[in-house]
């Protein structure tokens, strides 16, 4: 899941940003990854504190690692992982569907392809 500002704000040039977009788009729409955007109409939310990464184990508990500016918290307390889930899923109801997703993302990658011309 993305925030629509990663796919807005312009790290590189708009050359960079084109291809980067349009990759991530092609390798959603050859089922190589699941992408949901999260669009700027949702306001604020849980996940705007920092990356969340969610992991599950065959042989182990499910741990999540949020990452923000210089830091990063690797959570194995089964009580804030089940918070960091909870929150995950409830972003996840606000993002747009796969196929939104996929059009937005490739919209975007268009607006930064024609912003320098």
């Amino acid at each position: 899941m993305l925030d629509e500002s990663a796919l807005r704000r312009r790290i590189g040039s708009s050359e960079v940003m084109d291809t980067q977009l349009h990759k991530i788009a092609g390798m959603a729409e050859a089922g190589r990854l699941r992408l949901h955007v999260l669009p700027h109409r949702v306001g604020a939310h849980a996940l705007l504190q920092g990356d969340l990464t969610l992991m599950s184990f065959e042989d182990s508990a499910p741990v999540a690692y949020v990452e923000g500016f210089s830091t990063g918290n690797l959570m194995d307390d089964p009580p804030l992982v089940k918070a960091s889930q909870t929150a995950y899923a409830l972003a996840l109801s606000d993002a747009l569907s796969q196929q939104e997703s996929h059009a937005l993302v490739r919209a975007a990658a268009e607006d930064h392809a024609h912003a320098e011309q």
